[in-house]
């Protein structure tokens, strides 16, 4: 069922879309309203990880992929299919398409990894004090595990230093 929805192709005309979501009652309007909310907003603990020249791209061909993936569904699968389901299958979805409309790697990293530091963000170190991020950069190490590397310029002393996060898989 996952793998229709990785790479995107049309499963209907514009028309037939049109009907189905007309008719459809399975998915309601404010579950995107929600969704798109939640991930295009900033709140209290999740900054947005897509930048606002995509957001709207993003919204229709999100819901242009999850609502074909719903189109394909049985009656039976959409009965067993949990809520929860429902929405890891909606970011998925969201994420990927993301990843087809940003530009640039430093993009491409806030998009995958959305809860790591990102350009421009102050963090604090125990030895070094503030200091802003000024780089960052994926890295595969010799463990052939994922990192991300991060060059950071110390806010008291100006001084740049560098440090690693590594990535869940």
């Amino acid at each position: 069922m996952l793998e229709q929805i990785t790479k995107y192709s049309p499963k209907m005309t514009d028309d037939e879309f049109k009907q189905f979501i007309k008719n459809q009652d399975f998915i309601g309007k404010d579950f995107f309203e929600e969704s798109f909310r939640f991930w295009f907003e900033d709140n209290e603990h999740i900054r947005t990880p897509f930048p606002e020249k995509i957001q709207e791209g993003l919204k229709e061909k999100t819901f242009r992929v999850f609502m074909e993936w719903v189109y394909e569904l049985t009656d039976e699968e959409k009965s067993r299919l949990e809520n929860e389901e429902i929405v890891e299958t909606f970011e998925m979805i969201l994420f990927n398409q993301a990843m087809e409309l940003v530009n640039n790697e430093d993009q491409k990293i806030t998009v995958c990894y959305p809860f790591l530091p990102r350009l421009g963000d102050v963090v604090e170190d125990k030895e070094k004090g503030a200091s802003k991020v000024i780089y960052r950069k994926l890295d595969v190490n010799k463990d052939e595990k994922k990192y991300l590397k991060v060059k950071l310029k110390s806010e008291a002393e100006r001084q740049v230093w560098e440090t690693e996060f590594e990535l869940p898989v």
